[in-house]
């Protein structure tokens, strides 16, 4: 009986303690404050550029073409060579044209001898007719020879004037100073009236054509910075000038067409090459600019969050304007003087405590 009581006394034991001893308490977790990067915002002019990329062309050029027919008896410069203006490029055989010419002359010398003759004989008639020494009909008569040989020595110096005309058509030349870019002829070759010889172009300024969209068109003039940068040369980017604009869309594209003028004095750009354009439309004086990389979007809503007072982190809700590299514009939602959470905004929540790192 006694054993049965020890060992009652024993199973009941650590119930007992279990019942006495104190119940347990949950521990207390402090938040810990999270830490985050800031910088705060300032203002600065933000120049708007629209950007392109086209193609250099010679500013001018021109396909020279025959005026008369013949045969090609030799050419003064080839494809490459400098031409100024004025400078023989293509020679036809002029024999033909110089006898034509000087048939020409014969026949209007011969004309001059006429007209000299019947003036001569209408001065006789003009003092004989006052004694009714002739007619009025031999004097009328008299009168119209001369007259007519005068219109007959007008012609004759007009078909001497179309003869050399003609003759000098036989000697291409250079309508501008520039370079020869194309040859359409060889030595013996015979062309006839509109014949392409030779292709000059004018290449101490370059024109480049671009296209740009139309937010951009409606802020463009003349008046604007151009940077022209060819790639193939050097990334120093070239000054450049709006020359034309475009006063009509693409109907496929939605995008107007503008050329730019690059001086090219040492001609060592080259008509083809890629040029890219960079046109300053405009200038966003006193832009407030953030990093994109700080822009959380949440659905419908871009926010960011700021410090406020007591190192507690806000969201407030953006409006994003025009882009500059890595930058984008904020039209709404920021001020100078907020301090922006540039790292670490994706853990933050409206609230929460933070610790400002350097």
């Amino acid at each position: 009986m006694k054993m049965k009581r020890l060992i009652l006394c024993l199973l009941l034991f650590p119930i007992g303690l279990c019942a006495c001893s104190k119940p347990s308490e949950d521990p207390v977790i402090t938040p810990k404050n999270i830490a985050v990067r800031v910088e705060t915002i300032t203002t600065r002019d933000l120049p708007i550029v629209a950007n392109s990329v086209g193609r250099l062309t010679a500013n001018r050029e021109v396909v020279l073409s025959t005026e008369v027919t013949g045969i090609v008896i030799g050419y003064d410069v080839d494809v490459g060579a400098k031409v100024t203006k004025g400078a023989p490029i293509v020679k036809l055989d002029p024999a033909d044209y110089r006898l034509a010419l000087e048939e020409a002359q014969a026949n209007l010398r011969a004309a001059k001898v006429m007209m000299t003759a019947r003036k001569n004989s209408f001065d006789r008639a003009k003092g004989l007719l006052p004694g009714s020494s002739i007619t009025p009909d031999l004097f009328d008569q008299s009168e119209a020879e001369y007259k007519s040989s005068s219109a007959q020595v007008a012609q004759m110096q007009s078909m001497v004037a179309l003869a050399r005309r003609r003759l000098e058509k036989t000697t291409i030349t250079a309508p501008f100073t520039g370079y020869v870019t194309r040859k359409f002829v060889e030595i013996g070759q015979s062309v006839a009236v509109g014949n392409p010889v030779m292709e000059i172009a004018d290449m101490n300024t370059m024109r480049v054509k671009i296209n740009i969209n139309e937010l951009a068109y409606v802020h463009l003039d003349k008046e604007d910075p151009v940077e022209v940068t060819v790639e193939a040369f050097s990334q120093t980017p070239l000054v450049g000038q709006v020359d034309r604009i475009g006063i009509r869309a693409d109907s496929r594209t939605n995008t107007f067409e503008v050329e730019i003028l690059v001086d090219n004095p040492d001609i060592h750009l080259k008509a083809g090459l890629t040029a890219r354009v960079a046109i300053q439309t405009k200038v966003i004086r006193d832009a407030v600019m953030i990093p994109q990389s700080t822009v959380l979007y949440r659905g419908n809503r871009q926010e960011v969050f700021v410090i406020e007072s007591d190192n507690l982190a806000a969201a407030r809700k953006i409006k994003m304007g025009p882009v500059n590299g890595s930058d984008v514009t904020i039209l709404e939602g920021l001020l100078p003087g907020d301090r922006l959470v540039v790292e670490g905004g994706q853990y933050l929540k409206p609230g929460d405590q933070v610790v400002i790192e350097p």
